[in-house]
């Protein structure tokens, strides 16, 4: 056990992805068993919100919906521009080869892909795709979004998912091309790799910040949450750039990192989360899927080092994908409760 960190304290706080939407009252009361203290539901439709707020209220869980600018998205659009094309991130013809390899049959499990995380591969890119974040009308259009979820009586926050590029660095649609050059332009002594490094880096970060922004102004108690994902390839652990309360970094992604770069990474989340904006909390992002054959295998004790050791390098708040697969496996929940759970007389009052 961690110095100074009692089994059943709450100095961590605890956030999972995914709510079961078949029953989410039973799950919420499973999530706070195991000490979940915020959750986050790719759901936006307004009935399933009201049911989650009200039973994460009954359960001293907060709920979050989440925005993604992926392929439901691209449905959102057409229903909205059905005389339009999608307008989708541009990838080059090597990266459209790479992701057709990927995705073919059961290619991605049995390649060393990473599925958004740091790739280990030359040309490995996300086999989904993400609108261009440069484009303004698609951007415009999550703010509809944003104000069907916070006017959800009680809903807790907004989280954002999937806001980076599908080929870990940029995208090469003629409209991004057209303000590369005109960035370019104004830099003209940057050398050409890092200038498109601060460039695109500037879309996310100003891309995010102004949805949280937006958020805020049409609920200021609104809080927002985000998982950096897919990675941003030439500075992985940029997120202390954006100004949201919950930003959560991969510190341990669902392979099997050595033990010295899970520290390496947990220092930097800790450390830096406040460089920029005093808002965020650094919250370190494990991976966990109960896949085997598909992802690897963690066990408990590979799981209670990771926690471990992001906790001992100062994150005070964990995130993890998937809730419901540590919720349903019982070793992996004993862990996780033995960090996170709290006893019913450390329960504060029922919302």
């Amino acid at each position: 056990m961690l110095k100074g960190l009692a089994a059943n304290s709450k100095a961590v706080t605890l956030t999972g992805w995914g709510i079961d939407k078949k029953n989410p009252e039973k799950f919420i009361e499973e999530a706070e068993a195991v000490g979940f203290d915020e959750l986050i539901t790719m759901s936006n439709d307004p009935a399933f919100l009201k049911q989650a707020v009200e039973a994460g209220a009954r359960h001293h869980i907060k709920i979050f919906s989440c925005l993604s600018p992926r392929a439901e998205f691209g449905t959102f659009w057409s229903k909205r521009y059905p005389e339009r094309p999608v307008p989708w991130q541009v990838m080059t013809d090597e990266e459209d080869a790479a992701r057709t390899f990927i995705a073919a049959g059961k290619n991605k499990y049995i390649i060393p892909y990473q599925f958004g995380g740091e790739p280990q591969m030359t040309n490995e890119v996300l086999d989904t795709k993400i609108i261009c974040l440069s484009h303004r009308e698609a951007m415009e259009l999550f703010k509809p979004l944003i104000d069907g979820i916070v006017s959800v009586p009680g809903m807790d926050g907004v989280a954002f998912d999937g806001f980076g590029f599908q080929n870990y660095h940029r995208c090469h649609c003629e409209g991004c091309e057209k303000l590369l050059a005109e960035f370019r332009s104004k830099n003209p002594a940057m050398p050409k790799e890092e200038a498109e490094t601060t460039f695109f880096r500037g879309v996310l970060v100003e891309t995010i910040n102004s949805l949280a922004d937006y958020a805020r102004s049409k609920n200021p108690e609104i809080k927002t949450s985000i998982h950096l994902w897919p990675v941003f390839a030439p500075d992985p652990l940029y997120g202390n750039r954006l100004n949201v309360d919950v930003c959560g970094q991969t510190a341990a992604w669902f392979s099997l990192w050595p033990e010295t770069k899970i520290a390496e990474y947990s220092r930097i989340i800790s450390k830096n989360a406040n460089d920029f904006y005093p808002r965020p909390t650094g919250f370190g992002m494990i991976g966990y899927y109960n896949l085997p054959g598909k992802f690897p295998v963690k066990d408990a004790d590979r799981v209670d080092m990771e926690l471990r050791t992001m906790m001992a390098g100062g994150c005070r708040g964990i995130m993890v994908c998937d809730a419901e697969h540590v919720i349903r496996n019982k070793d992996i929940s004993a862990i996780f409760k033995k960090y996170f759970g709290r006893p019913a007389n450390l329960l504060p009052p029922k919302r």
